[in-house]
């Protein structure tokens, strides 16, 4: 145990080291994390196994990471055309990767198609978010379009992979625990809104920089609260998450957002979110991927699904709001995809409904996405380069 305590805190410090060092790579944190957990995992070194700890702190950093996308949403800038233009699209990237998935099964080239059709119809926002501030396009007029598009692809495919995992015969329920949770989390953001107006903000100017840091323990107690709560509901534990940050942005003060946002970015991806990733790629079935041509091939196959499922929509939607350059931009953006990717192929292959192989070909599909597809976003957006033109 304290082995893999240790390789698992060596790969955390190595993939933010490596990125800093060698100031040209292109190899995102996150793309790091899952390879060092491939090799200490129990198909690489076989450092790490099966451990209660690690599993507790992973689980707590995906549900920190979808508490981060949650507080990051402000839903003035995303209200009204840019929710109307995301809803929209989602919907025709989920008839576009039905299409594609069932038409894949039907010419046997993979199984579970209704897991893979929800896993090529997301959108890593959580992932994406710091990608984006880094490269300052979180301000509008193409922000509040992407962080639309990517909140409405991280949160819709949870419904859907929800109602997926309740099966025909639980459908109806399922249907109505979800309209439950959404009436729940609606009311526990409207409470917040109004109880920002009494007597919390100055609980929260007071203690923001003290050693007691409330606000950072009230963020982590709404994440596990809303996870655990969303779990016992039957939904993922990252539908939870999401609300909670939602829940948090409503109760704080606006002055505070950014420095609160900074404190649990230092927790969350200096610590728990890394943690996540490693274990991830530790969990990857690798030896049936490299044991496999089929699966192989279908990297690059998953990879353009991915962007074809959400980037069509992006360039034909989009077309009276955005030039061309960010439509093409956007597309990328919300191309990129991984930790839903991760989780949904993580809960096909426990249930058997998915071979590990073909898990391992969507995540590392996904992996391409990360590295690949918002360098080329940025590229397009900054020097106006189309690819292809």
């Amino acid at each position: 145990m304290a082995l893999g305590a240790i390789a698992v805190s060596c790969a955390v410090a190595l993939a933010a080291l490596i990125p800093a060092l060698l100031r040209l790579a292109i190899l995102p944190a996150v793309v790091l994390e899952i390879c060092f957990g491939v090799v200490i995992g129990p198909q690489g070194l076989g450092l790490i196994g099966e451990n209660l700890i690690l599993n507790t702190l992973a689980e707590l950093g995906l549900a920190i990471l979808f508490l981060i996308a949650g507080l990051e949403i402000n839903p003035s800038q995303v209200r009204g055309e840019p929710t109307r233009l995301a809803l929209r699209g989602w919907i025709l990237s989920l008839l576009i990767a039905l299409v594609l998935a069932y038409g894949g099964q039907a010419l046997g080239l993979f199984p579970a198609a209704g897991f893979v059709a929800i896993a090529i119809a997301t959108t890593a926002i959580g992932a994406l978010m710091p990608i984006l501030k880094d490269d300052g396009l979180l301000k509008p007029p193409y922000g509040p379009y992407v962080l639309a598009s990517g909140a409405v692809g991280e949160a819709l495919p949870l419904v859907a992979l929800s109602l997926i995992l309740a099966g025909v015969s639980g459908f109806g329920m399922q249907s109505v625990i979800l309209v439950a949770f959404a009436l729940t989390a609606v009311l526990a953001i409207s409470m917040a809104d109004r109880l920002r107006r009494f007597t919390l903000p100055p609980v929260f100017h007071d203690t923001m920089a003290s050693s007691g840091q409330f606000p950072i323990r009230l963020a982590i107690f709404l994440a596990i609260t809303f996870a655990l709560f969303g779990e016992s509901l039957g939904l993922d534990l990252v539908l939870g998450a999401f609300v909670a940050g939602a829940v948090l942005r409503a109760l704080l003060p606006e002055d505070l957002h950014d420095a609160l946002l900074d404190r649990l970015s230092a927790v969350g991806y200096g610590f728990l979110i890394p943690i996540f990733f490693v274990k991830s790629g530790a969990e990857m079935d690798v030896g049936g991927l490299a044991g496999s041509a089929a699966a192989i091939a279908l990297v690059p196959v998953f990879a353009l699904m991915m962007l074809a499922t959400r980037g069509v929509p992006a360039l034909w939607l989009y077309r009276n709001v955005l030039p061309m350059r960010e439509r093409v931009a956007l597309a990328f953006h919300s191309g990129t995809q991984l930790p839903l990717v991760v989780a949904v192929t993580a809960l096909a292959v426990e249930r058997g409904a998915m071979p590990g192989w073909c898990g391992a070909s969507l995540v590392v599909a996904a992996v391409l996405t990360v590295m690949l597809f918002p360098a080329i976003a940025a590229r397009v957006i900054r020097e106006g380069t189309v690819p292809g033109s």
